[in-house]
């Protein structure tokens, strides 16, 4: 069930059973806020997303409850991909990004052939600043980006991490 866990959760594939879940996630304003977007896509058209074009996608469970706690999914770049996280709503700031982030790590770099990974996150956001940090991230200010906060019409950056194998292989 699990393709790696430790004792608190286990990482298993994503599904499309599993659309429900992020999609309510997708729902939560606070969400929307962490990507800066505004999420409008009806339920039938998040289900037609094709989740076979990820070679890693996977739902975070906590083992003692049984209950999906998360996602994490890499970006298609073949050089230095992009590790996204959604922990839902009701789940947060409870230590699953952290956890999931390292289990996730450790299964990229051992099955797959990337010497790096990028991982972003706005400048307000620093939960998510919090888990990249913890994790062995380091700033990699030339992959920052500017853009407008939907939300607020503001200037904002959406600063960049990344994360070299050697480095998490030291740190783990």
């Amino acid at each position: 069930m699990f393709i790696i866990e430790n004792e608190r959760i286990g990482l298993r594939p994503y599904t499309h059973g599993d659309d429900h879940d992020m999609y309510m996630c997708w729902k939560d304003i606070d969400t929307q806020k962490g990507y800066n977007g505004i999420f409008t896509d009806t339920f039938e058209q998040f289900s037609d997303y094709d989740i076979n074009r990820f070679k890693f996608w996977v739902v975070v469970v906590d083992k003692y409850s049984n209950e999906n706690v998360g996602v994490l999914r890499l970006g298609l770049d073949e050089v230095c991909p992009d590790l996204a996280i959604w922990i839902y709503p009701k789940y947060r700031n409870m230590g699953y990004g952290t956890v999931s982030f390292r289990l996730a790590l450790s299964y990229i770099f051992n099955h797959y052939e990337y010497n790096e990974i990028s991982a972003g996150c706005y400048c307000d956001n620093k939960y998510s600043m919090k888990v990249l940090l913890k994790t062995g991230f380091v700033r990699h200010p030339d992959g920052d980006e500017t853009e407008t906060n939907c939300f607020t019409g503001e200037k904002t950056t959406q600063m960049s991490f990344r994360i070299k194998k050697e480095d998490f292989e030291l740190l783990n």
